[in-house]
C-alpha cells in the first residue's frame, strides 16, 4: 500500500480528550478485516501531528485531532473513512475509475450497516450543522416511517444531474448506469436489499468523479479529494436524496423493498 500516513505508529498514546458533543462519539468501529477505536487525541500524540485525522494500523485506531468540532469534524471523519474504505479494498495507485466508485458504494454501505452507533453519530453531526432541519438521524434512527422520495434531480459539482429507473429491457444485465453525456443516474426498477444503495451510491460516484474531472488517468490522492468534496457537496445540496439513501441503507437488509 503506498499511503504514507498507515505508516509504523513511532508516538506514545495519550488518554483521549473530553470532547463535548450532542451525539456520543463511536469508541470502535469496524470495515473490512479491521477493527479501529476511534480517539480525540492532541496533534502531538497523532501518529502524523500534521494531519487532522490518522489511520493508525498498527495500534488500532483512528486518531481525530482533539480541536476538531462541528463540520471540520465531520468533513474530517468521512475524509478518514473514505481511505480506510479504499485501503480496506485494496483500491490505490493504478485503479481504475469504475474500481473507486465500486469501492467507495461498498465502503459506505458496509460502514453504515456494520457501525450503527458510529453511522448515527456522523449523520447527527451532519444534522446539526447543517441549514434547517434536515433531520438525517431521525432516518438513520427508524423515526421517519414515511420513505422518502426518490430523487429525479442532483445538483453534482454544480451541475445538474437526472435521476431515472429503468426497466429490465433497458437496463439489459446490468442493474445501474452513469451516462456522462447525458450526466444521468439510471437504476433498474427491480433493485431492492442491499444492492439498491450500493448501486445508487456507485452511480452517483460516477457523477462526482466527472464534475470533478476524474478518469482512470486520476492518481489515488485526487480521488480521495474529489470523492470528500463532492459528496460532502451533494449532501449539502440535496438534503432530500441523502435522507432516500439513508433510507436505503437502513432498510438494506430488507428482501425485495422497491424503488420510491
Amino acid at each position: 500500500m503506498q499511503e504514507t500516513h498507515f505508516a509504523r505508529a513511532t508516538d506514545k498514546a495519550a488518554a483521549p480528550a473530553r470532547h463535548e458533543c450532542s451525539a456520543q462519539l463511536p469508541f470502535r468501529i469496524a470495515l473490512g478485516p479491521y477493527r479501529l477505536a476511534v480517539e480525540f487525541r492532541p496533534a502531538g500524540a497523532m501518529l502524523d501531528r500534521r494531519r487532522l485525522t490518522c489511520i493508525n494500523i498498527d495500534e488500532h485506531r483512528i486518531e481525530l485531532r482533539q480541536d476538531l468540532h462541528g463540520m471540520r469534524l465531520a468533513e474530517a471523519f468521512l475524509a478518514c473513512l473514505i481511505r480506510l474504505t479504499h485501503f480496506s479494498r485494496g483500491c490505490q495507485q493504478g485503479c481504475v475509475e469504475e474500481a473507486y466508485a465500486h469501492s467507495l458504494a461498498t465502503g459506505i454501505v458496509e460502514f453504515a450497516l456494520r457501525n450503527p452507533r458510529a453511522w448515527l453519530w456522523f449523520n447527527l453531526l451532519l444534522s446539526e450543522h447543517q441549514p434547517g432541519r434536515v433531520g438525517f438521524d431521525r432516518v438513520v434512527r427508524g423515526v421517519v416511517r414515511q420513505p422518502p422520495s426518490r430523487p429525479r434531480r442532483l445538483l453534482v459539482g454544480g451541475m445538474p444531474v437526472k435521476v431515472r429507473v429503468l426497466s429490465r429491457q433497458q437496463t439489459g444485465s446490468a442493474f445501474g448506469w452513469y451516462d456522462l453525456d447525458q450526466r444521468e443516474v439510471q437504476l433498474f426498477d427491480g433493485l431492492n436489499g442491499t444492492n439498491l444503495p450500493v448501486v445508487a451510491l456507485h452511480e452517483i460516484t460516477h457523477a462526482v468523479h466527472q464534475a470533478h474531472g476524474l478518469d482512470s488517468r486520476s492518481g489515488h490522492r485526487q480521488f480521495q479529494r474529489a470523492e470528500l468534496r463532492g459528496w460532502l457537496g451533494v449532501i449539502r445540496h440535496n438534503p432530500a436524496a441523502w435522507r432516500w439513501l439513508l433510507w436505503c441503507i437502513r432498510g438494506a437488509g430488507r428482501a425485495g423493498m422497491p424503488l420510491q
